[in-house]
């Protein structure tokens, strides 16, 4: 009998350690919660997949530096084509969005954008480099300008043909044309401009022009802008503690480090 209850009681202890060890993994994991961040697949040095088919860029790094400073989160990852992004935030399958989103009045009515931003995003009228007679927006009424679905670019274009409808912009979407058919298409005459930042311009010449620009920017900014992160509306939980991350990154000049090294140069703050 003794031996019977010495057992009972062994055994009663070991399933309450086990009990215990196991509410206190439970508890750890249910305190860190998951959140889904949906990013781009084609567009370097923003959000792209490398050799390896792994995430990479810009964006990515920003965030993991974000989550670092963030440890009641955990961030994965989910790549789209452009498009999709936003889309995905709509259906509820991701918590951000994270493809250098500037807010425009039209997505500002939609979504919960962060107050910090991350990068500058000041775009032009971009041309083949021989090209002598688009010298600003007003000059593409009737020419063809690349987009893609969903772009600020597209945005600000759609209000400048809202004015000008006697003679709009002709809009040619390529949501899924790569650097390289780009240049060539401009250059080719498939279309007569499109709208991107000065570096992106620069890195077209660099990667195509041997040496020379085959691609030039005339005339004043189509917009000055800056990047944000994109939330649902109503998520203002995750959206401060992320804005008070990307600040943190600001002044101790992470973000500033991150943009040289993915970039080119420090984008953080000014052009």
């Amino acid at each position: 009998m003794k031996i019977s209850k010495i057992i009972t009681v062994v055994m009663m202890s070991l399933v309450s350690i086990v009990l215990l060890t196991a509410c206190g993994t439970t508890n750890s994991d249910t305190n860190v919660k998951t959140i889904i961040v949906g990013t781009g697949n084609n567009y370097e040095p923003y959000c792209y997949l490398d050799k390896d088919g792994n995430l990479s860029g810009y964006e990515y790094e920003v965030l993991k530096a974000v989550n670092e400073l963030l440890p009641q989160y955990k961030f994965e990852f989910q790549t789209y084509d452009f498009a999709n992004v936003l889309i995905s935030l709509d259906a509820g399958k991701i918590d951000i969005g994270a493809h250098q989103y500037e807010s425009n009045e039209e997505r500002q009515k939609k979504y919960l954008f962060g107050q910090e931003s991350y990068t500058t995003y000041t775009t032009y009228v971009t041309v083949a480099a021989k090209n002598e007679t688009i010298h600003s927006l007003s000059d593409l009424q009737g020419k063809k300008v690349k987009t893609s679905t969903g772009s600020n670019s597209t945005y600000l274009l759609e209000k400048f043909n809202e004015t000008h409808k006697d003679n709009p912009i002709i809009l040619a979407y390529a949501d899924n044309s790569t650097d390289e058919e780009t240049v060539v298409g401009i250059n080719n005459g498939v279309w007569d401009a499109v709208i991107v930042t000065k570096r992106d311009a620069d890195k077209f010449n660099k990667a195509y022009g041997n040496g020379q620009s085959v691609l030039k920017q005339v005339g004043e900014p189509v917009a000055t802008s800056k990047t944000y992160f994109v939330f649902a509306k109503g998520n203002t939980e995750l959206q401060t503690a992320i804005d008070g991350a990307l600040k943190k990154l600001k002044e101790s000049g992470k973000l500033a480090e991150i943009s040289t090294k993915v970039i080119g140069g420090n984008y953080t703050e000014s052009e």
